[in-house]
């Protein structure tokens, strides 16, 4: 099934490019940490203090809203522009071969401005969808709450119908939305296959991430970290992948 072959074909990518992956995604990571606790020692905000009400109520009486807004923004402006640099540099060395040459992946400001816009588009189309199928769960009651489960199902299909949109922003080709759609005929039944693989490989993740924090605290908190960096290569890949495929015809294996 292509859906399965396109999930391996992308867990191959990191795989057998894992020194790349590391040489693309660990240092971006660490100066992202040390970022955020820089940001952290300087505001006293931290996404942990979104669940504590004594750290909240603090922020608060300190700042008012923007005692919480301003430092939010900052964390997640830092988080986005750590997380595109990765995935940007990601799609550059499997589509174009763009080999890291250091550590430290080349910063292209342009393409992860590309990128974020792009990614913000996609966005938009989808929760628009999703608003007009809640207005018509409200109206139509039990017929509407149909409406708005097939919604949630569609939208999984629209998001990977124009995902390849997002690499070729990477790599500064010109791909619209039409064209990605048209692209991407008749793989529906593909990317339900993919999304069913997907959820049950991240499921059985947790579960041994789980297990390995309960059996070796240390090894375990290792092992999650290493778990999330390679998922999200492999999730970056699977974009690269639906480029590679159904823009630029290359065979999956």
């Amino acid at each position: 099934m292509k859906g399965w072959n396109i999930f391996s074909h992308s867990v191959g990518m990191v795989t057998r490019n894992l020194s790349e992956a590391l040489k693309i995604a660990v240092v971006p990571v660490l100066i992202g940490f040390a970022a955020i606790v820089v940001l952290t020692m300087m505001t006293g905000f931290s996404f942990g203090s979104m669940s504590d009400p004594e750290a909240m109520e603090k922020l608060m009486r300190d700042g008012g809203m923007g005692g919480m807004f301003f430092p939010f923004i900052l964390f997640v402006i830092v988080l986005v522009t750590i997380e595109l640099w990765i995935f940007v540099s990601w799609h550059r060395f499997i589509l174009l071969e763009e080999y890291p040459t250091g550590w430290i992946p080349e910063f292209r400001f342009d393409r992860i401005m590309a990128y974020f816009g792009r990614g913000f588009l996609i966005g938009v189309i989808m929760v628009a969808m999703w608003i007009i199928a809640g207005l018509a769960a409200a109206i139509l009651g039990p017929l509407g709450v149909v409406a708005l489960v097939g919604a949630v199902f569609f939208s999984f299909i629209l998001l990977y119908r124009l995902v390849a949109i997002l690499p070729a922003a990477a790599i500064g080709k010109s791909l619209t939305v039409g064209q990605a759609w048209e692209a991407t005929k008749g793989s529906s039944g593909t990317i339900i296959v993919l999304v069913i693989v997907i959820i049950v490989a991240q499921f059985l993740l947790q579960v041994v991430t789980g297990l390995s924090m309960v059996v070796f605290p240390p090894l375990g908190i290792l092992f999650q970290v290493f778990v999330t960096l390679v998922m999200s290569l492999v999730n970056v890949s699977i974009l690269t992948t639906f480029y590679g495929h159904y823009v630029e015809g290359r065979e999956i294996g």
